[in-house]
């Protein structure tokens, strides 16, 4: 993981080489990166930690497919709580993460929906194609580009991601995209049939 994470670093200099003084809307992204970013009732009684990449294609299969049925089934009905938690294998997955807060912790489970959408539209191609269809995903959220850059350039808020991201991965011993973490309990990707058993057994 450790090389993971030079790798990260090096990439991201790459790709925004200047480092800007922190405008205030920055310094409010930071102050908020501790807030776990979850869905569903904090007292249900599966708790799921999602880890997933934004580049992962089973991961936007998950987000696309599987999690409309877990909420309408489980989370919707105060059974499951979600966390989800971003793993960087790669540096357009650290610029997405740093896309999908640039409109707060309220606005954060939208802006993934959408970044995993449309993934086959922006997570591929050279480093200029990626951040094209990056800032197309914030300006279909109603960022402007200069908004979405900015967000992108926090080079203070993808160093904090990075060391939480190695920090989980370490805790939960992650290795492979999307894992779940069902009350305690490391799974590795599943169908929507699988997860459903494990959940019931967990309300027994």
């Amino acid at each position: 993981m450790q090389r993971t994470y030079i790798l990260l670093s090096t990439v991201f200099l790459i790709f925004f080489p200047l480092v800007v003084t922190p405008s205030e809307q920055e310094n409010i992204l930071n102050s908020e990166i501790n807030i776990p970013m979850t869905i569903g009732d904090a007292e249900a009684p599966v708790k799921i930690i999602e880890y997933a990449s934004f580049t992962c294609p089973h991961c936007a299969t998950f987000h696309n497919e599987i999690l409309p049925k877990l909420k309408n089934e489980f989370i919707n009905t105060g059974k499951v709580q979600l966390e989800y938690r971003e793993i960087y294998f790669d540096g357009p997955g650290l610029w997405a993460g740093l896309l999908a807060r640039c409109k707060g912790p309220e606005k954060y489970f939208p802006m993934i929906n959408l970044i995993y959408n449309k993934q086959k539209d922006w997570a591929r191609g050279n480093r200029d194609d990626i951040i094209k269809g990056l800032l197309s995903i914030g300006r279909q959220s109603g960022l402007t580009d200069e908004r979405s850059r900015e967000c992108m350039e926090n080079s203070n808020l993808a160093e904090n991601l990075i060391d939480i991201f190695k920090k989980n991965v370490e805790k939960h011993k992650i290795s492979s995209t999307p894992s779940f973490v069902i009350n305690g309990e490391l799974k590795t990707n599943m169908s929507y049939e699988e997860l459903k058993y494990l959940i019931e057994k967990n309300l027994e």
